[in-house]
């Protein structure tokens, strides 16, 4: 992904494309209200690129950029499971915006930048509730892994390690693994072969702590088809 002014040209984007990206970042946490409102141009030509446009929103502020860039039909990616607040639930409004657009097959999604919008420390407990309900909304077919290496801006110290042993916490079925490791960026992002290290290094962390089912919903979990509990349970 690159990050690039919003006057950016067709011309410019198409040479950024040839050079492997696959798409541009608009960063709304760390830029002040409005910065993108004259970023429709932008879009329309990201589209006709057929390139992605990759959202980091924070708390409600999907609901700010929502309106602009469903209305352009570009291709979308929300980045660091669009960093919900813990604290507020699966019924804040902007995830639920973003859980819906998933449902309507209109986006993808990275599960990573956990330190980004956890209150607690690795593991990040509480962002797993989040994750599942992701899966169950997105589908496999469009949620990829990320380790938002190199942890710009992170609180404490993050390593790549524990972030990949997480995920065999997360996902115990090797299909489901390979699925978010491996086959889902390869298809959405044109990379080429297989995962096979990172899948196997996932694969060999601490024992499963998340299931599926295709029943009610237990208690504490997000959806009736993915259980997710902490790992201290």
């Amino acid at each position: 992904m690159a990050v690039v002014p919003p006057e950016t040209s067709t011309e410019a984007l198409a040479d950024l494309k040839g050079r492997g990206i696959v798409g541009v970042s608009f960063n709304l946490p760390l830029l002040p209200p409005g910065y993108y409102e004259r970023s429709e141009p932008l879009l329309d030509r990201l589209r006709s690129l057929d390139m992605f446009l990759q959202v980091q929103v924070e708390g409600d502020r999907l609901l700010e950029i929502l309106p602009v860039i469903e209305a352009h039909g570009v291709k979308l990616l929300f980045d660091h499971c669009g960093r919900p607040v813990p604290d507020r639930g699966l019924d804040q409004p902007s995830f639920q915006a973003l859980l819906a657009l998933g449902r309507r097959r209109r986006a993808a999604v990275k599960l990573s930048g956990f330190n980004k919008f956890s209150a607690a420390s690795h593991p990040f407990a509480d962002t797993w509730r989040y994750v599942a309900a992701l899966i169950d909304a997105f589908g496999l077919e469009a949620c990829v892994w990320g380790s938002d290496w190199p942890f710009l801006r992170a609180r404490e110290r993050v390593d790549y390690g524990p972030l990949l042993q997480m995920i065999g916490d997360l996902l115990p079925d090797a299909a489901v693994r390979r699925a978010i490791l491996s086959e889902t960026p390869r298809r959405l992002f044109g990379f080429g072969g297989a995962i096979r290290r990172t899948d196997r290094a996932a694969r060999s962390s601490a024992p499963a702590r998340a299931t599926r089912q295709q029943a009610r919903p237990a208690a504490g979990s997000a959806t009736g088809r993915w259980r997710v509990t902490s790992p201290q349970s």
